[in-house]
């Protein structure tokens, strides 16, 4: 029965390849082994652009801060 079992395991996970299907533009993207399920070069961009934007508008606010004992900012 455990080998039976075993061998069935096996097929299913040798065969999993071999079902994927192909996937028109307009569908969704989940399931075609995109990254991030991306499915416009432009979509990451611009997500790494906002990010960018709001890492550089932290930074410059967090470096203008006064930095003295009762702050909390000092260690």
């Amino acid at each position: 029965m455990g080998a039976s079992m075993m061998a069935a395991a096996c097929a299913a996970a040798i065969s999993s390849p071999a079902a994927m299907a192909l996937v028109d533009e307009r569908m969704s993207t989940e399931g075609t082994w995109l990254p991030f399920g991306l499915s416009n070069n432009l979509l990451g961009w611009n997500i790494f652009g906002i990010f960018g934007l709001i890492w550089t508008l932290y930074f410059t606010y967090v470096s203008s801060l006064d930095e003295d004992e009762e702050s909390g900012l000092s260690l």
